[in-house]
């Protein structure tokens, strides 16, 4: 079954839950164009409208792995997947050095998986930047791995977007924690957005460091989410948040539209 929260850092310290490992182009955020190692983890806390990677959130008894960089020749390994034989697999994918300027951990939410980061992680950085790729919420996990990340892209989750609660305080809480390291904070926005709810993730920003990057990201649609901001209200956010915060940019989901992952 899929790990829960709770299921998931009780797993192994050794093994990780995964859904994939691929080499490709990150399409998302300031870093898009650079290319990365992906460490896709199993299982999230959310289930957002839009979310892409529905996988994450089904039965995964294999994880796939690629073997040769950007070929797609996957083969399966049974899951949890041993961290050796996980090593072992992506230094083979790192076929030349240079190749990859980053491992991505991503999901689902990867720090549900804090005991499997935290073995994992140190035998990563000794030879790739790493890079998290995170819904921005369980800050209590990053604190006890933010020393060893490179970069951090975090999602502030937008209500009318994810169909979801609000996880404002949770969000404050974690840029706190993440702000010692570099970081970005993205935003996936709708047609149905607030300006409210956008003036809300602009403060929680503002209030850690006005120079944080932020992302205003034009959903993709997907699944029940059907419609993107117009090109109208993207101008007219981005002028909402530029006058708070010195760096806003707006960048949609560039992977799709080169056929990657």
């Amino acid at each position: 079954m899929i790990p829960s929260m709770e299921r998931a850092d009780k797993a192994p310290a050794s093994h990780a839950w995964l859904v994939e490992v691929f080499s490709a182009i990150q399409g998302e955020g300031p870093i898009v164009g650079t290319r990365q190692i992906f460490v896709r983890f199993l299982g999230c806390h959310l289930s957002c409208a839009y979310c892409d990677t529905p996988a994450t959130h089904t039965k995964q008894r294999n994880c796939r792995v690629e073997i040769s960089p950007g070929r797609r020749d996957f083969v399966e390994l049974a899951n949890p997947v041993p961290l050796e034989t996980l090593l072992e697999r992506m230094f083979e994918l790192d076929s030349f050095a240079g190749l990859h300027d980053s491992v991505s951990l991503t999901g689902g939410e990867p720090l549900q998986h804090l005991r499997s980061l935290q073995a994992l992680i140190p035998r990563l950085k000794s030879r790739f930047p790493l890079y998290l790729e995170t819904d921005g919420i369980l800050f209590e996990a990053l604190e006890a791995v933010v020393d060893q990340l490179d970069t951090i892209g975090m999602d502030i989750k937008i209500p009318s977007a994810t169909g979801l609660r609000s996880y404002w305080d949770e969000h404050r809480r974690f840029l706190a924690i993440a702000a010692r390291r570099e970081v970005f904070v993205k935003l996936v926005l709708t047609r149905d957005t607030l300006e409210q709810e956008l003036e809300t993730a602009i403060e929680i920003v503002r209030e850690v460091d006005a120079d944080i990057p932020l992302i205003l990201q034009p959903v993709t649609p997907y699944g029940i989410v059907r419609h993107p901001p117009t090109p109208e209200q993207v101008l007219d956010w981005q002028a909402q948040a530029k006058r708070q915060l010195r760096q806003v940019r707006v960048i949609p989901q560039t992977h799709k539209q080169i056929g990657q992952i």
